[in-house]
């Protein structure tokens, strides 16, 4: 019975540690990449194990610009990933395909629902997404 206590509690004691990890990335990513693009504070995050993903459904509204900032940390170094899906789960955009960046900006020329799924291409670790916005003027729905 001590060893099951032990086992489950070493198994907690790790994964809080890996939370905590994972909670010192959002202030480092907060301000390296937000600038100029007002946060209220919330952000998302999870820990990823053997090619898993996590969704995040967020409604984007028309007349502003949006920033996503994906950040994380991978046992394979590698970096974290973005696929932003609309209601209908058509792909508008996967981040791997695009080349490493530190954000990616989005303005739409409707407010929507969109699904914001995180993932690494290989390994697995922490991964959490933060998302600032500011008023912009109406340009074509872009990724910067």
């Amino acid at each position: 019975m001590k060893g099951v206590f032990l086992g489950v509690s070493l198994s907690f004691l790790g994964m809080l540690q890996a939370q905590s990890g994972c909670r010192q990335l959002i202030p480092a990513c907060r301000e390296a990449h937000m600038e100029d693009y007002n946060w209220d504070g919330r952000y998302w995050k999870a820990e990823l194990y053997g090619g898993e993903t996590t969704e995040i459904y967020y409604t984007f509204f028309r007349g502003l610009r949006y920033r996503l900032i994906p950040c994380g940390r991978s046992s394979a170094q590698k970096a974290l990933h973005l696929r932003i899906y609309n209601a209908n789960r058509t792909l508008l955009l996967d981040t791997r395909q695009q080349g490493e960046r530190s954000y990616w900006d989005l303005e739409l020329s409707s407010t929507q629902l969109l699904v914001l799924e995180l993932y690494y291409p290989m390994g697995e670790g922490c991964a959490a997404l933060l998302i600032g916005h500011k008023n912009g003027e109406y340009i074509e729905a872009s990724a910067h």
